[in-house]
């Protein structure tokens, strides 16, 4: 087929569908193991997907305006950074604001007077409180890009960890709602590791990556690199144990250095890096555009702002129109490791409730995340909400063999046509707050290119009762 098909639930009632045959089923949903894999999940790392950020602050089009972006782009974004230097209050207004939209606050915050400000005082412990009270999910990207000479607080590694540190214990002491976020730039690398304070203190590893056409604004700098290949060094060192963030990433498509306009540079850019993301870097869970005219502002060499060309501004509009692109938190928060240790009674609080018995379904219930290796049958999972208790909006992912590729998948809530797709992922949204309590059966179909059923799977999840 020339390219992926995707078909509405409106178009699929004068959908002919071939026979049945099913030749194999293979349903992979063992609660136990699916429960235990979760566990290994970061602080609100959603299963399956990627969040949405922005940088909008000085984007010369919205400027800050956040309604407006989004008309732009035509998509909700997850969050939206701003960056507050260490010393500077807590900026609760610009949180609660974000917080009743709905989404979650990204703060790069940076020590610009060194490291040896940073210190167990008032205001640290004052900071973490204020982010405390606010009561919301916050991505606290302290002390970024580390490993260049540009910043203030680089060329200590070991001072640099001590200082990070401190303030994890203390954001996790007061604030638990605080994911603290350790981010190298993408280069150079060889004094990445040096800088990492374990993984104890750490939440989620972040990256920043930017295509340029030259560097420094020099043209005799030529750069262009593939950001795939920036991005791989981090995401193989911790992508094993952590969820990972693209904190800040843009393509220039005006370069000052050359006097150029170059929006197919920057969309070539755009488009290797994200559409990348859910096969070749799929714990890449975070991705964050800076929307800045750095080159009109004076800041650097390049335009980056995504709504300033219409080329830039359709693909990304485009790319992030995918379900994968996430809008909505999902997740919860993880065990906080604890500052000291904690005695028999604490241990167990950190624990959580004791599991509650899975329900009694006619069919296997779903797993509750993807695949951890390659599957051989289908595999059929509830992404957003244990399938045991789903609420709100979830996704449902279907897994299947290499081989088994190239025909539809087509998918069926209780009996009714939910979603066909011939390309992966297969996706496929749904709302359980409008669904009745109790059980609901998805049947999997596997056709190949003539339309004759040639696999078949079905699983179930349960629909939590309002009172539940």
């Amino acid at each position: 087929m020339a390219g992926p098909v995707l078909l509405s639930s409106g178009l699929l009632a004068a959908y002919s569908f071939g026979r049945m045959l099913a030749l194999h089923v293979l349903v992979i949903a063992a609660a136990a193991g699916s429960q235990a894999a979760n566990s290994s999940l970061g602080p609100y790392e959603p299963a399956y997907g990627c969040y949405i950020g922005a940088y909008v602050e000085l984007d010369p089009t919205v400027k800050g305006d956040v309604d407006g972006f989004e008309r732009l782009v035509g998509k909700k974004h997850l969050s939206y950074f701003r960056y507050v230097g260490y010393g500077q209050p807590f900026p609760f207004a610009w949180v609660k604001e974000l917080k009743v939209r709905g989404q979650v606050p990204h703060i790069a915050w940076e020590p610009n007077q060194g490291l040896d400000a940073v210190q167990d005082d008032e205001y640290l412990r004052g900071w973490a409180e204020a982010a405390r009270r606010a009561d919301v999910p916050i991505f606290l990207r302290f002390a970024s890009e580390m490993n260049g000479n540009w910043q203030a607080w680089s060329g200590n590694p070991a001072l640099y960890v001590e200082k990070w540190r401190l303030v994890y214990r203390v954001m996790h002491q007061i604030a638990p709602k605080v994911i603290m976020v350790w981010c190298p730039f993408a280069v150079p690398q060889g004094s990445i590791t040096s800088y990492y304070p374990g993984d104890e203190y750490v939440d989620w590893v972040g990256v920043n990556i930017y295509s340029v056409k030259r560097h420094d604004g020099d043209p005799n700098k030529i750069a262009g690199q593939d950001p795939r290949d920036l991005l791989r060094y981090v995401y193989k060192l911790y992508a094993p144990r952590k969820p990972i963030a693209i904190c800040e990433y843009a393509a220039t498509h005006y370069c000052n250095a050359l006097k150029l306009r170059c929006p197919d540079f920057a969309v070539e850019k755009m488009r290797q890096l994200y559409s990348s993301l859910p096969t070749e870097f799929p714990r890449v869970r975070m991705i964050n555009w800076f929307s800045v005219d750095a080159a009109s502002d004076n800041l650097a060499d390049n335009d980056y702002s995504v709504t300033t060309d219409p080329q830039v501004l359709a693909a990304y509009r485009d790319i992030i129109a995918s379900d994968y692109f996430l809008s909505e938190l999902q997740g919860a928060p993880a065990v906080q490791v604890a500052a000291a240790p904690v005695g028999p009674e604490a241990a167990a609080e950190t624990r959580g409730e004791p599991a509650q018995p899975q329900p009694v379904t006619s069919v296997a219930l779903a797993a509750d995340r993807p695949a951890p290796g390659t599957v051989t049958g289908i595999y059929i999972a509830i992404l957003g909400a244990p399938p045991s208790a789903v609420r709100g909006r979830v996704q449902i992912l279907v897994q299947l063999p290499d081989a088994w590729l190239g025909g539809m998948v087509k998918v069926y809530l209780d009996g009714r046509v939910k979603g066909i797709s011939n390309a992966p992922p297969f996706t496929f949204a749904v709302n359980a707050d409008a669904l009745e309590p109790g059980e609901h059966k998805i049947l999997v179909e596997v056709t190949d290119s003539s339309d004759v059923v040639r696999q078949q799977g079905e699983a179930a999840f349960v629909v939590a009762s309002p009172a539940a």
